[in-house]
């Protein structure tokens, strides 16, 4: 399959290459423009397959019942980690004032 795609984006860059020099040669500015939509349309190919690969093993990883278990495990070890510690009291937190004299 993605010897197919590669054969798919280098024809649509060699076809916006192709009619980029036509366009210098005739100076058409028709030809340069489709020449811009042709590399564009090869960017947005490159851009939804690494996407659409993305997403797919992401899916694939997130059926993985083991995985969901540990991710699941670390969360709740945290949690009842937070809980049973006791708060604890720095002495940044205090604010330390000095008595006020009465006569100055």
């Amino acid at each position: 399959m993605i010897v197919i795609f590669l054969i798919f984006v280098v024809i649509l860059t060699l076809l916006a290459l192709y009619f980029m020099r036509e366009a210098i040669e005739q100076q058409e500015f028709s030809l340069m423009w489709a020449g811009v939509l042709m590399a564009a349309a090869a960017a947005g190919t490159v851009g939804v397959y690494l996407v659409a690969g993305n997403y797919t093993g992401y899916m694939m990883r997130s059926h993985d019942q083991v995985a969901i278990e540990q991710a699941y495990d670390s969360i709740r070890w945290y949690v009842e980690a937070e809980e049973a510690s006791e708060p604890q009291v720095y002495v940044s937190d205090a604010v330390v004032m000095a008595p006020k004299d009465k006569n100055p």
